[in-house]
């Protein structure tokens, strides 16, 4: 078994945003799948205070917050390199790991793909309302991703760490009819997310629970 364990739950856009730049990078690693109950233990405490996930582990070094993850991956590991030594480029990177943590991530996933696709998932009822402002705001965030987007990835022509976490947000997003709606209306940002979502990367990271509703 490898040395190298994540720890989480595979419908997490973070955690999947994790294991992707794993497999990119060509590291072999272990998915430990934990369910949302195991992060109040006092065992899960010890390697994340809090409480949070993505966590990934090797050997005894533990380390936690996604973005941290991404870019100990990138440099500790060989393969391809996943970050501009350019250090414009490199900011525009870390400005797209901030879009996503701060605008794509609390509303067009944690509101609107979790209301039109977790719920139902789960046995609950859709809030509609929710869905409805979320999808208004998040069409304002992907303006910004489509009036940004001048190639086929995110910064410059090689897909980076922008790439892999933006496109696990959007890729949630797009799974719901208004997101379906949204991304289809954004022709830049269509074929950005269709270059990766054919990545095998991608492909082998999308959680079982949802396979079905991105068949559908």
């Amino acid at each position: 078994m490898s040395n190298v364990v994540v720890h989480g739950f595979e419908v997490s856009p973070n955690v999947r945003a994790a294991r992707i730049t794993l497999i990119e990078k060509g590291v072999d690693y272990h998915f430990n799948e934990i369910g949302f109950d195991y992060l109040a233990t006092d065992e899960y405490a010890q390697i994340n205070p809090f409480r949070k996930m993505p966590v990934l582990q090797q050997g005894d070094f533990i380390l936690y917050e996604t973005p941290a993850i991404l870019s100990y991956v990138d440099e500790a590991f060989e393969g391809l390199s996943l970050q501009s030594t350019e250090p414009q480029a490199r900011a525009q990177m870390r400005k797209w790991i901030g879009i996503a943590a701060n605008y794509l991530y609390p509303v067009g996933v944690m509101q609107l793909f979790l209301q039109r696709i977790m719920s139902p998932i789960m046995g609950s009822v859709t809030d509609e309302a929710v869905v409805a402002q979320s999808a208004k705001i998040t069409s304002q965030h992907l303006d910004v991703l489509e009036h940004e987007l001048t190639s086929s990835f995110l910064v410059g022509d090689v897909l980076s760490l922008a790439d892999i976490i933006t496109g696990s947000m959007v890729y949630y997003i797009n799974m719901t009819k208004e997101g379906t709606a949204l991304v289809k209306a954004r022709p830049k940002t269509a074929a950005w997310l269709d270059t990766l979502s054919q990545r095998t990367s991608f492909q082998q990271t999308l959680a079982g629970l949802l396979e079905r509703k991105v068949q559908a």
